[in-house]
């Protein structure tokens, strides 16, 4: 900790100042000042609330810098007492406190709570290094493709197997093991989150309802797009990529629709996460959700430890992509050494067909906005391509929440309460642009293995990417995760998820752009509705 400052009730606003006038020193921008200030209000007022004699409460705020990050820590003595535990209550009296929880939630990834010595203890992460882990990623890419290049030229064969089979398919199974671990238990414990957070809107009317249908039905628009657009972009197989599957990747069996219908109930609770199916994992978080909402109030501890697990489960992932430019190096050496340069071509043509997608969602969320807003095409496209760069630098849903607020409020006249409750629900419901990358890349992987793109293999895709679709958790290689699960549905085995891991930070900040754009016509169409007069009654 490089400094630290005592802050009670009586001298709040000194410490305010103070933390400003430290983060100044740094390279945290006026933005991430201000966002600072609002979580560390947040947090002090509810440790102090806590306290049993608040006028005696008090804590130690400090700064600290570390590799180019930047965070302040909170803590202080007394009972154990998590205050984040309330940042999914938002009140319906005041409209000031209600701001404070959103921007509190949306940057819930950036906070951590520990307890130690008898202090609780939050850590908030301010500012993140920019670009650590793309350039790294970009880096890595450069160097596996030159040293593959370069062993392929200058070894001799024997050389260049033993290369290949001891370190660098050992890296990728090392990897897709790991991978792999954590795919059941996340997409478990995402889908019970998703389905225990949408069931909190029915607490505030028919609003909530109307959110999530206007969410899913375009998200089933474009995951019938995107499969679509994967089966005309990629008409041929692309067999170089068959070489970036670890060996023993797993056979692809034969699959049917009746298959796919009759094995989708477990035989027993255990069985999905043992035998790595995810149409199984799937339906049995879709059943225990629904069962834990009809609990209601008996459920509560049960929907605090799956949010637990869900958060764990992040964590767990967060570590497992820190290894990330690691396997592009690995993936690319090792597919430079199989076929060579052509084996990227394919690649292009997926970024490509990225950004066609991204084209695409904005007239998917256009043809909507004109059909069930009655809002002028020209005019709601030129308002969302200038906003466009928004999310596209910040790379993240969550981080653009408070600017998406008030683009909503300034641009298009919606009323902030609406756009507090509906934004942050609808990041999960409306992560389009994700679905329809997940698609191509699907079609594309399925034609390589020489998977038949039959009706019961389409079915098999567009259950799964359409579920996948608004259930993939917020966290880093969330991506992968969905790629996982989708190419295990179909029958691709899930090794080949390692080519896509070098374009990812490319693909991320172009899906980023086209679900913040889809989050953001589903409010709007909510705003409509309520404008003419379809709301309940009851206040937000």
């Amino acid at each position: 900790m490089n400094h630290t400052f005592r802050v009670a009730g009586e001298n709040y606003g000194e410490a305010v100042q103070w933390l400003d006038g430290e983060l100044a020193k740094t390279k945290a921008t006026e933005e991430e000042r201000l966002t600072a200030q609002l979580l560390f209000e947040e947090c002090f007022t509810r440790m102090e609330e806590a306290c049993p004699v608040a006028e005696v409460f008090s804590a130690e705020v400090g700064v600290r810098q570390r590799w180019g990050d930047i965070s302040f820590r909170l803590s202080s003595k007394g009972e154990a007492f998590n205050p984040l535990e309330t940042m999914n209550k938002l009140q319906d009296d005041d409209e000031d406190e209600d701001l404070g929880l959103v921007i509190l939630r949306s940057h819930k990834n950036s906070i951590g709570y520990a307890r130690k010595n008898g202090e609780n203890i939050i850590s908030v992460q301010v500012h993140e290094a920019g670009g650590k882990q793309t350039a790294a990623v970009f880096i890595s890419l450069a160097m596996g493709i030159a040293s593959g290049l370069l062993m392929k030229a200058c070894l001799n064969e024997a050389t260049i197997r033993w290369i290949d089979h001891m370190i660098f398919d050992s890296a990728q199974e090392l990897f897709m093991s790991a991978l792999m671990m954590m795919v059941a238990p996340m997409v478990f414990f995402a889908v019970l989150s998703g389905i225990t957070g949408i069931s909190d809107t029915a607490d505030v009317g028919r609003l909530g309802g109307k959110l999530v249908s206007v969410s899913l039905a375009k998200l089933l628009v474009t995951s019938v797009i995107g499969i679509s657009a994967g089966v005309f972009l990629f008409p041929h197989a692309s067999p170089e990529l068959l070489a970036t599957i670890p060996e023993g990747g797993g056979a692809m069996p034969d699959f049917s629709l009746r298959d796919m219908l009759v094995g989708i109930i477990p035989r027993s609770l255990l069985m999905p996460f043992v035998d790595g199916s995810i149409l199984q994992v799937l339906f049995l978080a879709c059943f225990l959700g629904v069962m834990i909402n009809r609990a209601g109030d008996r459920a509560i501890m049960a929907k605090e430890a799956i949010e637990f697990l869900n958060r764990l489960c992040m964590d767990m992932m967060g570590v497992v992509v820190q290894f990330i430019p690691l396997l592009v190096f690995v993936s690319m050496a090792h597919l430079m050494l199989s076929t060579g340069l052509e084996a990227l071509l394919p690649l292009g043509k997926v970024l490509i067909g990225d950004v066609i997608g991204l084209g695409l969602v904005f007239l998917v969320c256009a043809a909507f906005a004109a059909a069930f807003g009655g809002m002028a095409l020209g005019p709601f496209l030129k308002q969302l391509a200038c906003f466009a760069p928004v999310p596209f630098a910040l790379n993240s849903s969550n981080a653009c929440l408070p600017q998406t607020i008030s683009f909503c409020a300034e641009k298009f006249g919606v009323d902030r309460k609406l756009s507090m409750f509906a934004l942050p629900v609808g990041i999960q419901l409306n992560m389009n642009s994700t679905g329809f990358y997940i698609a191509i890349v699907t079609v594309l992987m399925a034609r390589t293995c020489g998977i038949a793109l039959d009706t019961d293999t389409m079915l098999s895709m567009f259950i799964s990417l359409f579920i996948v679709s608004f259930t993939l958790p917020g966290c880093p290689g969330a991506v992968l995760i969905g790629l996982s699960t989708v190419f295990a549905a179909v029958g691709i085995p899930m090794g080949a998820v390692m080519l896509f891991l070098c374009i990812d930070p490319i693909v991320s900040m172009i899906n980023t752009v086209g679900n913040v754009t889809s989050n953001i016509t589903s409010t709007l169409l909510l705003a409509r509705t309520k404008e003419n007069g379809d709301a309940p009654r009851n206040r937000l």
